[in-house]
């Protein structure tokens, strides 16, 4: 089994990415996980966790939705298994608990959730959600729970 590395988690990032099945949705999601990984890395500075678990966390968290949208988390860990990573305990509560409904227990997971929702914040996902010629109700419900995350987040911070 392989170890997981950040160097190495951005580059299976970026094959799995690639095979999205619309052109909007491999942008989107490489603006994303980038936006993911870069607020997940200024947040485990701030909290004092571990860095390069979150960066290596936050760049596959969304892989497995070029298998599926729905428990693309699960995907996610069933393709690293594929590519032959080793899955530990920590790295399968960063990426399974990184939705809105999940209970991360470690520090990086509770981060890796947090920069998952911040990046609607980010210019690049915002320019994405602005610029579509169609905006529908699925991306207004998408907008308003990734927001009222990111505001949720914002308010644990501080406290």
């Amino acid at each position: 089994m392989k170890k997981l590395t950040p160097k190495n988690a951005k580059s299976i990032a970026l094959k799995y990415l690639k095979k999205h099945r619309e052109k909007e949705g491999r942008y989107f999601a490489k603006v994303h996980t980038e936006a993911v990984v870069q607020i997940g890395k200024m947040l485990a500075k701030r909290l004092g966790a571990t860095i390069s678990i979150v960066e290596m966390c936050a760049w596959v968290h969304d892989i497995g939705s070029v298998v599926e949208r729905n428990d693309h988390a699960k995907h996610s860990l069933d393709l690293l298994e594929k590519e032959g990573f080793e899955i530990s305990e920590l790295i399968k509560d960063c990426v399974l608990n990184h939705g809105t409904s999940g209970q991360p227990k470690s520090e990086e997971a509770k981060i890796l959730q947090m920069a998952d929702k911040l990046s609607i914040l980010s210019i690049p996902v915002l320019k994405i959600l602005f610029n579509q010629k169609n905006i529908t109700a699925s991306d207004t419900d998408f907008v308003s729970k990734m927001t009222t995350g990111a505001v949720d987040h914002l308010k644990k911070l501080i406290s």
